[in-house]
């Protein structure tokens, strides 16, 4: 029963869209900005450094709290109970009720995830992989972000097949249902990015 709380308790912290409410705080209609994803790295384009980098913050946060504190205060023992309340807190945020489920794309909230579960280890993957294919490439479009979500899982699941013949298996049951859901929000641009490829615009 106690697991089954975290997990709703992970789930609810995750469904808060702090983008969203910093938006409306500012009279930003986050679907009217690119590619209308109410996340962090939109309210990041409508109004700057400053309440971007706070929404990025607090989508992070929301993925590691209140999860790190059941596992701080070893009242959390159950690694693959962790990994389920990490996903929820991946969904919640995914598929938000607070929007009628229809939530944002669930990178930050992904990146304090990880960090509950591998500390510092798969952020640094992911976040390698974003710095470099941005220093690739300065200004990208909303497929271009996506692809590199991709990318960034690919690279990520050679770490997470070690980790996982190395008996830690439950990484591997967070990382299948983490590019499920990252599947499901970006599909629609990964297929416009690979359809560009190769379709070139002439």
């Amino acid at each position: 029963m106690f697991e089954i709380f975290v997990i709703a308790l992970q789930f609810l912290s995750g469904s808060i869209m702090y983008s969203y409410i910093l938006a409306k705080i500012n009279n930003v209609d986050l679907k009217k900005i690119r590619d209308g994803n109410p996340g962090s790295s939109n309210l990041w384009r409508a109004k700057g450094f400053k309440w971007g980098v706070l929404a990025l913050g607090l989508d992070y946060f929301k993925g590691t709290f209140p999860l790190f504190l059941f596992i701080a205060s070893d009242s959390l023992a159950n690694k693959y109970v962790v990994s389920l309340a990490a996903l929820a807190g991946v969904a919640g945020h995914a598929f938000s009720p607070m929007l009628k489920f229809k939530g944002g794309k669930a990178v930050a909230t992904t990146f304090g995830a990880w960090s509950v579960l591998t500390k510092w280890e798969a952020p640094v993957i992911l976040g390698g992989v974003f710095s470099l294919f941005s220093l690739l490439k300065r200004k990208t479009t909303a497929e271009e972000d996506s692809f590199r979500v991709l990318l960034g899982l690919i690279v990520l699941s050679i770490y997470v097949l070690y980790k996982a013949l190395n008996q830690e298996t439950h990484l591997l049951v967070f990382y299948l249902g983490n590019f499920t859901i990252l599947a499901m929000k970006h599909w629609k641009d990964w297929k416009k990015f690979f359809s560009r490829l190769s379709y070139p615009a002439k």
